[in-house]
């Protein structure tokens, strides 16, 4: 296959196989278990929905500010939105029963509800020798990945991939995600790379492929979700190589 100067990767999907379920009614109890640790009494289906509401209102808010049609929220100010809202009838977040600022509040919550929905989280077999090898031959290799930070970071360390990127780009850090052509180009930009030099390598038509085309790049489709070749040929619009599995692009 054709090499690069640069390689850009998405992330879930791509590198790293992942599988939540933030329908289970399970998760929402614990959620609202959590916020009655902290004085905010929640149902459960009314902590859901009122999550959803706001995670649109916030996009809605976004997207009207800045003009975007992809924007990406941090997921922390929902969960802080939600303890505020309660505020009224909550015990202090302050104090030696409680987390000392708002900051470690909504860490802790975040990452207590990626674990709790998570079913699976695992690098592909070959990710990391993949990159690794990219980088021995004189590659750069980058992340642009539709994610939340809070989220994100700690998976990366847990499945061994966090040091072996020249630079990561998630969505919520950048209030706009894939295919918004300006995320891919803002990393393209401050990192001094043309995009004739690059490739991006990601799992979704839609998003990968297209912020690739958007910026006149190349593209390597992975179809880790096992797309027929019928679906392929209709969604494959640009003409992207397609491989099987992240060992096949070396």
């Amino acid at each position: 296959m054709k090499r690069y100067k640069n390689y850009i990767f998405d992330l879930y999907g791509t590198l790293v196989d992942i599988l939540t379920d933030e329908e289970d009614p399970g998760l929402w109890k614990w959620l609202a278990a959590f916020y009655s640790c902290y004085g905010a009494k929640w149902d459960p289906a009314e902590l859901k929905s009122r999550y959803h509401s706001m995670v649109k209102d916030q996009e809605a808010m976004l997207s009207a500010r800045f003009g975007w049609e992809h924007p990406e929220i941090k997921i922390e100010d929902v969960f802080r939105d939600l303890l505020t809202e309660k505020r009224a009838n909550a015990l202090a977040v302050s104090g030696p029963l409680g987390f000392t600022d708002e900051c470690t509040f909504e860490f802790a919550v975040a990452c207590g509800f990626r674990v709790r929905s998570r079913r699976k989280l695992e690098a592909y077999s070959g990710a990391a020798g993949v990159l690794r090898k990219l980088k021995e031959e004189g590659a750069t290799v980058h992340l642009l990945s539709n994610a939340q930070l809070v989220f994100t970071l700690p998976e990366l360390y847990e499945c061994g991939l966090a040091d072996l990127f020249d630079s990561v780009y998630i969505s919520s850090d950048k209030g706009m995600k894939k295919p918004q052509k300006e995320f891919m180009e803002l990393l393209l930009k401050e990192q001094g790379l043309d995009a004739k030099d690059c490739v991006m390598v990601g799992n979704d038509f839609s998003t990968d492929v297209a912020v690739a085309q958007a910026v006149g790049m190349d593209a390597i489709f992975i179809n880790s979700f096992g797309y027929d070749k019928e679906r392929i040929d209709k969604e494959n619009t640009c003409g992207a190589a397609v491989v099987r599995d992240i060992t096949q692009i070396l």
